[in-house]
């Protein structure tokens, strides 16, 4: 339903995350992520996060306020760059409303969403 992977060298975590989650999946997640943030922010203060949410439905308003609860803590600590890729229209104004930080964009195309990642200043100074 999710996994991690992180490169060092491109100070980038990659997310995937698919179905449809009960809150033990979102606090299986929750857990992990934070692992890794901890991990990385060892070395990097910042890092970029791409996001994989094209196999990913809308999920219930509990899911979503336990996002938007665990991203503000990520983005009060992280002001890399955070794209995530949705597949739809609705998914995306999910992804808005739950996290709305100047530094999370949602776009339809991945290479776009690199792009962005890699922008001069995307690690937030």
């Amino acid at each position: 339903m999710f996994s991690f992977a992180y490169d060092p060298e491109r100070v980038l975590l990659t997310v995937v995350q698919t179905g449809y989650w009960p809150m033990a999946v979102f606090r299986d997640y929750e857990r992990e992520f934070l692992l890794h943030h901890d991990r990385i922010r060892l070395t990097h203060k910042n890092y970029r996060v791409f996001a994989d949410c094209r196999d990913y439905p809308v999920q219930s308003t509990e899911i979503g306020e336990a996002f938007g609860a665990l991203f503000g803590k990520l983005m009060s600590e992280n002001k890399g760059h955070y794209a995530i890729i949705a597949a739809s229209t609705l998914n995306k104004i999910q992804a808005k409303r739950a996290i709305p930080q100047p530094n999370v964009q949602v776009f339809s195309d991945p290479d776009e969403a690199m792009a962005w990642l890699f922008e001069e200043g995307s690690l937030g100074g």
